[in-house]
């Protein structure tokens, strides 16, 4: 689990995460073999992390005591492993459909996802969808920022979320670039890819001069 708590916080977070009914402050402190005192202010820190939430209350025979569970945002900080999946998922996808196929699945992907998306990109001109388009693409973690090239905007994107699978199965390229071109609504044209070895990925859209 990375993160940027301490190792007491992670103590608890390992805790509950073993408790599927939740735990009470006393029931933690009794196995961290630390305060009461101590377990509340790091669930405080927790909580405002929203990785913590309070459950229910239990009673153990003596007074009711509140609980305390992981939230789906904490559970999501323990480490998933989605990419043997998703490789064994697309070997099969290969197999089963020619390249052209399986470009096409790809791009209605990326289609369907935009069309999700579409609402942040309403009413905005062509300048303000790239400014929209460059910061959700941060958000799913491409490290992607605005450049000029003779004078038109170009998207660069520094980390290929699914490098080490569009290594094996470049058409999984045509889901950004359908992403991209529905979102702003005009063709895009791929220069660079880093699953060819590039140092980025670089995208310019066409039609940028109006």
């Amino acid at each position: 689990m990375t993160n940027p708590i301490g190792s007491r916080q992670e103590q608890i977070m390992t805790l509950l995460l073993n408790s599927a009914g939740g735990m009470s402050i006393d029931e933690m402190a009794a196995q961290m073999a630390i305060s009461r005192n101590a377990v509340k202010q790091h669930l405080v820190g927790l909580e405002k992390l929203q990785w913590v939430k309070e459950a229910a209350l239990t009673s153990t025979g003596g007074r009711p005591a509140r609980s305390y569970s992981l939230t789906e945002a904490g559970l999501n900080r323990f480490p998933k492993q989605y990419a043997w999946f998703c490789n064994l998922l697309l070997d099969d996808l290969a197999a089963e459909l020619t390249t052209e196929a399986l470009e096409k699945m790809m791009w209605n992907m990326g289609v369907k996802l935009a069309h999700s998306l579409a609402p942040q990109f309403a009413q905005k001109d062509s300048r303000q969808k790239l400014e929209v388009l460059v910061e959700l693409m941060q958000s799913l973690g491409y490290h992607a920022e605005l450049e000029q090239q003779d004078g038109l905007p170009i998207i660069k994107a520094v980390n290929c979320v699914y490098h080490d699978l569009a290594q094996k199965h470049p058409e999984l390229c045509h889901f950004d670039q359908a992403l991209i071109s529905t979102l702003l609504e005009k063709p895009i044209r791929q220069t660079h890819c880093m699953a060819k070895q590039d140092c980025s990925c670089r995208f310019n859209p066409v039609g940028e001069n109006d």
